[in-house]
Parts: C-alpha cells; structure tokens; sequence
C-alpha cells in the first residue's frame, strides 16, 4: 500500500518542480467574501415588531369589558382627561 499517494499528490515528480495552484484558485482563496445580507418584507418586519409587544393583559381586559357592561367606564372624568389628552398631544389635525 506504499504506492498509493496522499491527496493533492502524485507518486512521479513534476519536471516542472514542485506543485503549483494556479492564480486563479489562489484569487478564490486569498479573496474577500461579501457580507451576508438579508432582506426583510414589510410583513416580516411587522411579525417581528409584534414578537416584541408584551403580552396581553387579561385581567385588564376583562375588568374593562365588565365595567362597559355596566356603564361605568365612560365616566365624566374619563372622558375630560381623554379630551384633554388629546388637546394636549396635537393629534385633532
């Protein structure tokens, strides 16, 4: 089994002298890779804002649900600090 060569050899020597690796392989290897990139959709990044919105908070849920039921939600104050909020924030444009 001494006559069998290791890979990326040959048993007879070149008349040229030892191996070469040809310029353009050397351009592959000694080259700069590009960055990977991806590119994202609109609906992945929305699926991926959402991913990052805290979870829904049932107990205010449901005390508000009941509280609507009940008509106790809108009260008088309720609705002049939302009123007054939203003077406040510009947002009636």
């Amino acid at each position: 089994m001494a006559d069998i060569a290791p890979l990326g050899r040959s048993l007879a020597p070149s008349p040229a002298g030892p191996a070469r690796v040809n310029d353009s392989s050397t351009a592959v290897l000694g080259a700069s890779r590009p960055a990977d990139q991806a590119d994202l959709s609109d609906h992945a990044r929305l699926l991926s804002k959402l991913a990052d919105l805290p979870g829904v908070r049932q107990d205010v849920v449901d005390r508000v649900k009941t509280e609507i039921e009940l008509g106790t939600y809108e009260t008088p104050d309720r609705i002049d600090t939302a009123v007054d909020a939203l003077l406040d924030s510009g947002d009636l444009d």
